[in-house]
This record gives C-alpha cells, structure tokens and sequence, in this order.
C-alpha cells in the first residue's frame, strides 16, 4: 500500500469490458510528511474522491481484483481509502 495525493482525472472513452465502469483517478505518491515522491499512477477510484485529497491506494492487481469483484483485472491500483490525518509518533 503507497500513500498518494489525487491529481487528476483521466477519461477514456473506449475500454475493454472489465473495466468498462472504471472511475480513473491519477495520483501520485507522497510519503508520510506530505512531500512528492516519483510515482504516478493511473489507479480505480473504489472510495469516491476527488482531486486534492489524500488517499491509500493498493498497488497489487491481486487485491484489485478483489476489491473491484473482477478475476484477473487489467489494472494494477486502486484507491482503498481516503486519508483523513496522519500521526507521526
């Protein structure tokens, strides 16, 4: 699981079926203090947020599958949670 921040959306008007309902979000990974790091990803939208927030995403096409309720899903990542505050102790 990677800590990330939404900064997009992307729109693709012709699919393959599975994901054929995809809500796409484009991310991109930050660590625990808030500062960017080098990835981005073109990840499901399982939870419903928008640009700006702050989200867990998984990066395992396993749990994808899982989480989407799809065998062998053609995406890699899916945002599983929106992240409300984090506590460094």
């Amino acid at each position: 699981m990677l800590i990330a921040v939404v900064i997009g959306t992307a729109i693709s008007t012709i699919r393959i079926n599975k994901i054929s309902q995809a809500k796409l979000k484009v991310v991109s990974t930050i660590n625990p203090f808030n500062e960017k790091e080098s990835r981005t990803f073109i990840v499901e939208d399982a939870v419903g947020v928008g640009v700006g927030e702050k989200v867990i995403i998984s990066d395992d096409d396993e749990a994808v599958s899982e989480i989407l309720n799809i065998s062998k899903v053609p995406m890699r990542a899916a945002i599983v949670a929106k992240i409300e505050k984090i506590n460094i102790f």
